[in-house]
């Protein structure tokens, strides 16, 4: 398949798309952590295009995940509600800055030329999957305090007015707490072309107190709305390559279902360490493309 002058092995993208939909229906999240930068280091996909047809397979993906996760009975979508429209607002502005990106031109570094856009999204990817991963790695100790529902300090803040989330028995969080959170991660699904919930994840357990599993079905809600404002922004500025992400789609549908399922499988504490695994794996590949790119 040719993508923007670079030929892709569709068997590849196909096995890429099984893992991403594994990855998305067992921790809740659109595998676009993975799928993203892998499109760009592994296969030569042209970043921007690699983040605009992300976004486009992923809205395939979270469909798939988010009934399943709801027949489950696992997921809080009054949460997804109110961060909605905050998300898409930060979703337009990502996207604009990746246009931006785009537009500056080249950079010099070591005598070699490297796209200012490669060079800041890499870069961004480090940031954000280490900051993700090593959440994950510090908390929880011993008996896993992941499989009930505890009130977290984000839940804790008194800002008016409120809304009450029963599905995780919480009461009184506040709706500004939570529409802010929506405006953020919907910015790095907009600039990174990840569904955000990579980094709602931890906010949900953490900053919630939700248990890992419920923190799944909550997140796959609004990795949908990401993906669907992402890849309608992106598509605007010709950034989705329809046939790639048919293909990726074509693998992850079937294998997203088979990953939900899987959540009543894994402990909370194997989740947890899964995900964090997962993440340093991914960042280190980033960061060998990034050393190749400017050495």
């Amino acid at each position: 398949m040719d993508v923007a002058g670079q030929h892709v092995s569709i068997v590849a993208l196909a096995a890429l798309g099984i893992v991403v939909g594994f990855v998305a229906g067992v921790f809740g999240l659109g595998g676009g952590f993975i799928l993203t930068p892998l499109l760009s280091v592994v296969l030569g996909v042209p970043l921007p295009i690699a983040v605009g047809s992300g976004l486009c397979q992923m809205v395939g993906t979270a469909t798939v995940a988010f009934l399943r996760h709801q027949k489950l009975g696992q997921g809080e979508p009054r949460f997804d509600l109110v961060m909605m429209g905050g998300s898409l607002l930060g979703v337009a502005a990502g996207a604009s800055v990746v246009r931006t990106l785009e537009n500056a031109g080249d950079l010099s570094i070591a005598g070699r030329t490297v796209p200012v856009v490669s060079l800041v999204l890499y870069a961004s990817y480090l940031v954000f999957l280490l900051g993700s991963a090593s959440t994950l790695l510090r908390r929880g100790s011993g008996a896993e305090a992941l499989a009930y529902v505890r009130r977290g300090p984000l839940a804790r803040i008194e800002l008016p007015p409120f809304v009450d989330l029963p599905a995780v028995s919480l009461s009184r969080v506040s709706t500004i707490v939570i529409a802010y959170i929506g405006l953020v991660l919907g910015f790095v699904s907009g600039l990174l072309g990840v569904g955000g919930g990579i980094a709602l994840m931890p906010i949900l357990i953490y900053g919630f107190g939700f248990p890992i599993k419920q923190a799944a079905g909550t997140g796959i809600l609004m990795l949908f709305v990401t993906s669907v404002s992402g890849t309608l922004v992106h598509a605007r500025a010709g950034n989705v390559h329809l046939g790639l992400s048919l293909v990726l789609l074509c693998g992850a549908t079937v294998s997203a279902q088979f990953g939900a399922m899987a959540t009543r499988r894994f402990s909370a504490t194997a989740l947890r360490r899964g995900l964090a695994g997962l993440i340093f794996l991914t960042a280190l590949a980033i960061a060998w493309a990034l050393i190749v790119r400017i050495r």
